[in-house]
């Protein structure tokens, strides 16, 4: 997939300054111009991103053929539309500041099914969940954090250790990142050691990053064919745990809901059936991002030609 926007990749994986940054606005000012704030920067980063903002209008014009996605926007979305997606990412993005600042309790969470990670840590096995650049999922992990989860996040990220540092400057211990590094197996054997200890590992499974060699899959998404990476699927065939769809959405201000929905109960895939088995798998997960994506249009961050439309 080609990518045409950099700020929100920056704005996904944040910075200690930025975070740090965050919290002391939140702190100093409230959360009311704190938003004020947010609004003028997805204002300036709409005005700026040209190729943003018509992947923008391209993918809210899909969701608005069906009928949830219809309910919520109108038969045809426009300007007005697309500056409120570029304004979710931003009050996203500043409830993440406030988040690592410490604030959660804030923040109010709703449950959808999330209750589940509890009844699985009470078991002792390990499981694997599959988010999305949705919402806010950084709170479901604080929210783990509190009852004691250890949450291991996967991402294609350099500097996985000073985020690491970082996180161990909140007191977060129970975060943790672990890097992705194309042509390397560390990864997987670290996945594989958290799952065996019974801990949660959390990895997005809607894009693979620009530049990134993966294997795809195409599946229908909103009615055209589109490339999901079948890596996620695929690991989750070989840890033999359970698997779930999990997100956080936001649903009003500084409220959320944790969303969590099984895709795979754990049964190892025998090799021979693995891509098969992953293809199911990543068809169910498509399936439930798209009933995700009709309900909650905005909160999809994705700003950049997912269809490879042109233009």
């Amino acid at each position: 997939m080609k990518s045409s926007v950099r700020w929100n990749e920056v704005a996904e994986v944040g910075t200690s300054f930025a975070l740090r940054f965050g919290g002391w606005f939140h702190r100093s000012f409230g959360r009311r111009p704190s938003l004020a704030l947010a609004a003028l920067t997805a204002f300036y980063f709409n005005l700026r991103n040209g190729p943003g903002r018509r992947a923008s209008a391209r993918y809210l014009a899909r969701v608005a053929t069906t009928p949830g996605g219809r309910a919520v926007l109108g038969a045809s979305p426009g300007w007005r539309h697309v500056l409120r997606h570029f304004r979710e990412i931003a009050i996203c993005t500043y409830d993440r500041m406030v988040v690592y600042s410490g604030a959660i309790d804030t923040l109010k969470l709703e449950q959808d099914g999330t209750e589940r990670i509890f009844d699985i840590a009470r078991t002792g096995r390990g499981a694997l969940l599959l988010g999305a650049h949705v919402g806010n999922l950084d709170l479901l992990g604080f929210v783990a954090r509190e009852h004691h989860l250890r949450i291991n996040i996967v991402a294609h990220f350099d500097n996985a250790e000073r985020v690491n540092a970082f996180f161990e400057t909140l007191g977060a211990n129970e975060l943790r990142l672990i890097a992705l590094v194309p042509g390397s197996v560390r990864a997987a054997m670290e996945i594989r050691a958290c799952i065996d200890r019974g801990e949660i590992v959390v990895v997005m499974a809607d894009r693979t990053p620009p530049g990134v060699e993966a294997p795809v899959e195409s599946v229908d998404f909103f009615g055209r064919a589109a490339n999901f990476p079948l890596g996620p699927f695929l690991l989750a065939g070989v840890m033999g745990c359970p698997v779930y769809f999990a997100l956080c959405v936001r649903n009003g201000d500084a409220r959320y809901t944790g969303i969590l929905r099984p895709i795979s109960h754990g049964e190892r895939i025998p090799r021979a059936e693995r891509n098969q088995g992953a293809r199911r798998m990543l068809v169910s997960y498509v399936a439930l991002l798209e009933e995700v994506c009709e309900r909650y249009p905005y909160q999809w961050f994705n700003f950049f030609d997912f269809w490879e439309e042109g233009g």
